[in-house]
């Protein structure tokens, strides 16, 4: 079983028996979906935040390979999408709202699309359902060769990591991965298991036959990144004919970071409508 973190009236808590939290009947229950080099706890904010609301609940998902679960040999959208119903089962959900960004946002929209019966609205953060140019190998190699055992603190990896990435923010979110355990560092992503299957994380895999979700989904993308482009509003609408775009004027692919109020208030409205 993957790793999962339940928010309940703004709080993390323990998750106690099957049907014991949620209440499908409202759909007032959101999944969270984390992207590349992340995990459920990058939302810890947000979810809180939102979970306040009257009846809300919110749970974040570490996927398969992040986030300190147990490590499996592959990883595809297939492999996690099947995951993430195992959980479904796991906690009695029947119909569920989704959120998911990048990578996860590629997920949301697998689980939409062949998994419909448990999705009720969809929140996509910054990512479209098409191929995109394999750009993360500077990323993945640059972990993968780091010595971690002559690193005696996370500055130690920053400095390292510096030499080959610049942007200060992106290698604190790398970095986060980076575990002390008995004394010794250790990464909790399958970094291995993602350079494999790298190539087919950036693509959107083919689906035939597929029936078109009609219920209403809502697209948040960054202002100043490349991963949505006004031409692809037409390449969401065959799989989604009743998608919303949102544009963050201000924000790149980490939107929700950068403008976290833009974001948590365009996703309420979204899901209290």
């Amino acid at each position: 079983m993957i790793n999962f973190q339940i928010y309940k009236n703004g709080q993390q808590i323990e998750f106690e028996s099957k049907n014991t939290h949620f209440d499908d009947k409202n759909n007032q229950t959101l999944f969270i979906f984390h992207g590349l080099y992340g995990r459920g706890k990058n939302w810890n904010t947000f979810s809180k935040k939102l979970s306040k609301e009257k009846n809300k609940i919110v749970v974040t998902v570490d996927l398969r390979n992040h986030g300190g679960n147990h490590f499996e040999e592959d990883i595809s959208y297939m492999l996690m999408m099947n995951d993430i119903v195992s959980l479904f089962n796991y906690l009695g959900i029947e119909k569920t709202n989704l959120l998911g960004h990048s990578m996860g946002g590629k997920l949301a929209m697998m689980i939409t699309l062949l998994k419909p019966k448990y999705v009720n609205k969809v929140i996509i953060a910054d990512i479209a359902p098409i191929d995109y140019d394999n750009d993360d190998s500077l990323i993945i190699n640059s972990l993968l060769n780091m010595n971690l055992d002559l690193i005696k603190n996370r500055g130690e990896a920053d400095v390292i990591l510096a030499e080959y990435i610049d942007q200060k923010f992106l290698r604190s979110f790398l970095l986060q991965n980076l575990e002390l355990v008995d004394g010794k560092y250790k990464w909790s992503i399958n970094l291995k298991a993602i350079k494999k299957s790298l190539n087919e994380l950036r693509k959107f895999p083919t689906i035939n036959n597929i029936k078109r979700f009609n219920k209403e989904v809502l697209c948040i993308y960054g202002g100043k990144s490349n991963y949505v482009k006004e031409e692809y509003f037409k390449i969401f609408k065959i799989f989604f004919p009743n998608i919303l775009f949102h544009e963050i004027k201000d924000a790149d692919h980490f939107l929700h970071i950068q403008n976290p109020l833009e974001f948590y208030e365009v996703s309420k409205k979204f899901l209290n409508n």
